[in-house]
């Protein structure tokens, strides 16, 4: 029996540890452009054996509001794995982007991974 809320490749194996997948979104990148990077992690995550959550989108430049949702849904869901389509989508700048990946290690015990291993 499939339970509500989950997807369905999730409802039927609930062993499975979450992972869910950040972005960057800005205006100008198409929609079938997002709508393949997601269904990348989407593969990414099955054939590691997670089961992918959703995606938390960042769509204004500089702003960080969807990553502090997924900070405190992976604390709320006790999840561990994030994926992003590359580390550029945490940030392009180096030393923010570590920054970043302190933070999901240190608030949520969570690490980063990317469909490429880079």
């Amino acid at each position: 029996m499939p339970v509500a809320g989950l997807a369905p490749s999730c409802a039927e194996n609930i062993v499975k540890p979450l992972m869910y997948g950040y972005m960057r979104a800005p205006d100008d990148v198409s929609d079938d452009d997002l709508d393949r990077a997601v269904a990348e992690m989407q593969r990414f995550s099955e054939t590691e054996g997670y089961c992918y959550a959703t995606t938390f989108f960042e769509h204004q430049h500089g702003s960080r509001a969807a990553f502090e949702e997924l900070v405190a849904e992976l604390r709320r869901a006790e999840a561990r794995h994030v994926v992003v389509p590359s580390m550029d989508h945490l940030s392009g700048h180096r030393l923010l982007c570590g920054q970043m990946m302190t933070r999901l290690e240190a608030d949520a015990n969570a690490h980063v991974l990317t469909p490429s291993g880079a």
